[in-house]
């Protein structure tokens, strides 16, 4: 493409890595039957191939200073729609996407937000293939008893089974970025393991809100009134009362939040 300095407020790093985008390829399994959403084309490394797999392909790129470049690069491809717009106010309600596939090489500063969206939509994505700041993706893929373990991996893989593919140096991409990044991949479990959100979210996200505290003393006197029923709900729901939030599994917090639910507390 004409000379084009990326720009650094976008936090754009443009995948220039054949081999990089064949392994994504492949963890996408695409076909012409699937709608595919691809978030920042940018110089369009990815969406060429996405456009010739025969998929239809959602393309939605933010700097408009792209998209003459991205019009002439995808010009024989029916199958593609570019869209100049900001990702996280894409709607594929209004799209008519009833399922569809997620790609993109997330800047860094948009990660939780599209997590976010992706949780929102969860209903219409078949998988997700993400390539995010590998200190991020080690957050999302966290698991309990570790230092990753946080609200970010909880309410992730309450929806979404997370896998972690593979790392990308930055020599793979232009201009280079300072860290290294990690692909990861979502895909939906058959059944939700939260039904409802709204009390799950508030437990999980009181009992992280000092890492350094204990979980009972996170939720005095926030949604436990005080130091002696937050003793009973401990042992109500089978955990000490020395427990730390990033000892708590999944199952844990959806029964916590049950108890708290049935004494009447949330």
């Amino acid at each position: 493409m004409p000379a084009y300095r990326a720009k650094k407020r976008l936090g754009q790093n443009f995948l220039k890595s054949k081999a990089i985008i064949d392994r994504v390829l492949g963890l996408l399994s695409l076909s012409p039957d699937d709608s595919v959403v691809e978030i920042g084309p940018g110089q369009g490394a990815l969406t060429l191939p996405l456009a010739a797999s025969g998929a239809h392909v959602w393309a939605v790129e933010f700097d408009r200073d792209l998209m003459p470049y991205l019009y002439s690069l995808l010009a024989d491809y029916p199958n593609i729609s570019l869209v100049n717009g900001d990702f996280l106010e894409f709607d594929p309600v209004a799209g008519r996407l009833d399922r569809f596939k997620l790609v993109g090489n997330l800047p860094y500063n948009i990660t939780s937000p599209v997590i976010d969206w992706c949780l929102k939509y969860r209903d219409r994505i078949e998988c997700a293939v993400l390539m995010v700041q590998r200190e991020l993706g080690a957050r999302i893929a966290g698991s309990p008893g570790s230092k990753d373990w946080s609200p970010l991996s909880i309410f992730t893989q309450s929806v979404f089974r997370v896998e972690k593919c593979f790392d990308v140096a930055p020599s793979h991409f232009t201009p280079p970025p300072k860290v290294t990044s990690t692909v990861l991949r979502l895909t939906p479990h058959e059944k939700p393991l939260v039904l409802d959100s709204a009390p799950f979210e508030k437990v999980v996200r009181a009992s992280f809100r000092h890492r350094r505290k204990l979980l009972a003393n996170n939720l005095v006197p926030e949604i436990i009134p005080d130091s002696r029923t937050a003793a009973e709900v401990m042992r109500q729901t089978g955990m000490g009362e020395k427990t730390r939030a990033e000892e708590v599994t999944i199952e844990q917090f959806l029964k916590l939040t049950t108890t708290l639910v049935d004494r009447k507390l949330i």
